[in-house]
């Protein structure tokens, strides 16, 4: 189990973050193609507001699959910070682990796709998220740190301002795209 601190930063221009993070010495960890699928049930509701259930494809650039993960993200409250419990298990064979779900009771699919690039800097590691325009249409970063000192460390280097924050999950952020029509 791995306790995770995030936020995201909404409309950001992507080309300006990654110069920031150049400029700033910050490490290129890497870019990856993810198919994200969360799951849950038509006939139950087990998993708590806040927490879900998932699996991650990592993809080649073909779009196959290379490896996956089923996840657990146990939602804890925080004023500050979205904070998880994670728990990752790794996949041999994601189709046999979804007809296994599915046999449980999770027949809920809801499949994402994206691009991300990541980079260290400083005690965070940060995501700039680039999803499928039918997903969600503006590309976002996610900041995860250890404590709620780095990030503002972090903010302030790359001039963010804390009025930034988000602490939305992407359903809640579909969710008002969708209300606001």
């Amino acid at each position: 189990m791995e306790k995770e601190l995030e936020v995201k930063i909404l409309n950001i221009d992507v080309e300006d973050i990654k110069n920031k993070l150049k400029d700033l010495g910050a490490e290129f960890i890497g870019c990856e193609n993810q198919e994200n699928i969360r799951l849950s049930s038509s006939k139950f509701e087990y998993i708590p507001k806040g927490s879900f259930l998932r699996i991650r494809k990592f993809l080649d650039d073909n779009g196959k699959e290379i490896n996956s993960e089923l996840t657990y993200k146990e939602h804890k409250k925080n004023e500050f910070l979205k904070e998880f419990n994670e728990y990752n298990v790794s996949l041999e064979n994601s189709g046999e682990m979804l007809k296994i779900m599915s046999l449980i009771g999770y027949d809920k699919l809801d499949i994402e796709k994206k691009f991300r690039t990541s980079y260290k800097l400083k005690n965070a590691h940060i995501d700039i998220d680039i999803w499928d325009k039918e997903v969600y249409p503006d590309p976002y970063i996610e900041i995860e740190v250890s404590n709620y000192e780095d990030l503002c460390e972090v903010l302030k280097l790359l001039n963010i301002s804390e009025d930034k924050i988000c602490l939305k999950s992407l359903p809640e952020l579909k969710e008002e795209l969708e209300s606001r029509g």
